[in-house]
């Protein structure tokens, strides 16, 4: 019998194909499947796949102007999950359609009667504000199905949301991976080519160098019309091996501010080079964006740019595709036709042309002095003896030269760990356990590692203190000392309840805050029974909606509100009212 031997090339694309099946823009996407989930015409303030703080954004955000617009369920479908919670998506519903597709709606104000009351009684009978409801559908009898147009809840701004608007996704229900909803034919009018900012030149060895340094090197660009683009400068000599970002946004129609981009290609001398889309991915990898743009440009300028090459523990598969790491060797005395092609979702292109001079003078940079080497792949441990770290396998994006240094502050309890750089990413949290002395037992509980950023403000990184040492798990490196919180939250109010009449009010509130460890948990009473309190996290505001048939009207009635930090220090808040 004989063995057929496939190409290499078309098993390699199989395989790309079945561990990544949404990750072509070919895909058959259905076009006219889905409704809008607003009943007014589509503005965006955010799209697919946008470069956002250690995450790509996974849908796209409606503008909404105020909070309280109708929500419509985009196809038939039936309640898979019902989530709610102080930060990240706030009051968001999950439905699932019967072509394996799930939507998504976020930062809601309310769900309908039916789902609000439902979620009431689980958050009554979790004694919980945040609740997660999953697999609803595979309850024996489906609490909540809805037909393509139905509305399903209401606009808002909760959660991270920093104004109101309609976060919305599509995700393919088997993997849960986002898909960009501007695949399928949404009514989204983008008649407006990307916009081309700046473009950066990385040398990326010791050996190479742009314009005869050898650090990154940012060039100005400026539109030669609406659609392409060109340097402020021709004078740009490479040498060795380089890598390139660029500054790019989107632009649409009936709208202000800029969006995200989503395909960038990269050919020199006509080859293709980088070509990658944002069109789908996995949460599990939406991580490495801080390695797909420069981390370092980002927490300095916060500016996020695409890279057009890869470092070696960058495992997005937006970049399946490519053949290599995206890197040029330039080592040829010649001219070099360089051109940068980006794309929105509509497939509007703008195009950055330009050509450089290769330089062949051979020149080799002193390397950085460090404390140690380490491996990406490798399990890497460093100790001292007032410290030790340990940073698991694959826990940097590339070969770290580790740096480390201490000194001495009196106003932390241990000496100030400068843990190499934070400007570096990591893919992984990393372990921090720094020896204590002379601790009293009855403070050990109050110990918390913090986080020193260059305007000497204060971050916790938790702590939990083991024989003599408080641990903690950080994604972050940079300057950690020790010190103590001892110090409450403090509940405030605008508002004087203590022995009022205040019947005619819908809700009371609180401003609730922690200078340090940050607050865990908070909890309400009233007459001795757990009652909802709402908690805004990112306004710092807990609220109790007056609830009719849970509270007695026309009665006297005693509050009780417990806020608690991270290391157990609480407030607590009392008062008598009639309501």
């Amino acid at each position: 019998m004989k063995i057929k031997h496939l190409n290499i090339n078309l098993i390699f694309s199989l395989l790309i194909l079945f561990f990544y099946p949404f990750s072509s823009s070919s895909h058959n996407y259905p076009k006219n499947y889905f409704r809008s989930p607003v009943d007014f015409k589509i503005t965006l303030s955010g799209t697919f796949a946008e470069l956002r703080n250690n995450h790509f954004h996974s849908g796209i955000d409606i503008r909404t102007f105020t909070s309280g617009k109708r929500v419509y369920a985009v196809a038939d479908g039936i309640v898979s999950r019902i989530k709610v919670s102080a930060g990240g998506y706030g009051k968001a519903l999950y439905i699932d359609h019967p072509n394996g597709y799930t939507s998504v709606y976020a930062h809601l104000s309310k769900f309908t009667p039916k789902i609000e009351a439902f979620i009431k009684s689980q958050q009554y009978r979790n004694k919980s504000f945040e609740i997660d409801i999953n697999e609803l559908k595979s309850q024996k009898k489906e609490l909540f199905k809805f037909e393509k147009g139905a509305i399903i809840a209401y606009s808002g701004n909760s959660g991270s949301s920093m104004g109101p608007h309609l976060h919305f996704e599509l995700r393919e229900t088997k993997s849960e991976w986002p898909i960009n909803p501007m695949l399928f034919n949404f009514k989204i009018l983008d008649t407006k080519a990307p916009k081309i900012y700046n473009l950066y030149a990385y040398p990326l060895d010791k050996n190479s160098s742009v314009n005869g340094k050898n650090t990154r090197q940012v060039f100005k660009v400026h539109a030669s019309n609406t659609s392409n683009f060109i340097l402020k400068t021709n004078k740009i000599k490479l040498h060795g091996k380089i890598g390139f970002a660029i500054h790019a946004e989107d632009v649409l129609d009936n709208t202000w501010g800029q969006c995200g981009i989503n395909k960038v290609q990269l050919k020199i001398n006509d080859s293709l080079i980088t070509n990658y889309a944002f069109d789908t991915f996995s949460f599990d990898e939406s991580s490495y964006v801080n390695s797909h743009i420069d981390y370092e440009l980002n927490q300095a300028n916060n500016r996020k740019v695409h890279k057009t090459f890869i470092e070696p523990n960058n495992k997005l598969n937006f970049y399946s595709k490519m053949k290599s790491d995206g890197s040029y060797e330039f080592n040829e005395n010649k001219n070099y036709k360089i051109e940068f092609s980006v794309f929105d979702s509509y497939q509007n292109k703008a195009k950055l042309q330009f050509k450089a001079t290769g330089d062949t003078t051979s020149v080799s940079f002193p390397e950085e002095e460090c404390t140690s080497t380490f491996k990406y792949q490798n399990e890497n441990h460093f100790s001292r003896s007032d410290i030790e770290l340990k940073f698991p396998e694959n826990c940097f994006y590339s070969d770290l030269n580790f740096d480390y240094s201490t000194s001495l502050d009196s106003t932390f309890l241990s000496a100030v760990h400068h843990i190499h750089n934070p400007t570096v990413a990591l893919n992984k949290y990393y372990s921090i356990s720094i020896k204590m002395k002379n601790i009293s037992p009855s403070l050990s509980d109050k110990l918390v590692i913090v986080q020193i950023d260059k305007d000497k403000k204060l971050s916790s990184a938790g702590g939990v203190y083991i024989d003599g040492l408080i641990k903690t798990k950080t994604k972050y490196l940079g300057n950690y000392a020790v010190t103590l919180d001892t110090i409450a939250p403090t509940i405030t109010t605008k508002t004087d309840y203590r022995n009022k009449n205040i019947s005619k009010l819908k809700f009371i509130d609180f401003t609730v805050k922690d200078e340090l460890s940050g607050i865990k948990t908070y909890e309400g009473e009233i007459d001795n029974k757990w009652v909802l309190f709402e908690f805004d996290k990112k306004n710092d505001r807990l609220f109790y909606t007056f609830d009719k048939k849970r509270l007695i009207k026309n009665k006297k009635h005693h509050l009780k509100l417990f806020v608690k930090d991270a290391v157990g220090n609480q407030s607590t808040y009392e008062c008598d009212f009639t309501w």
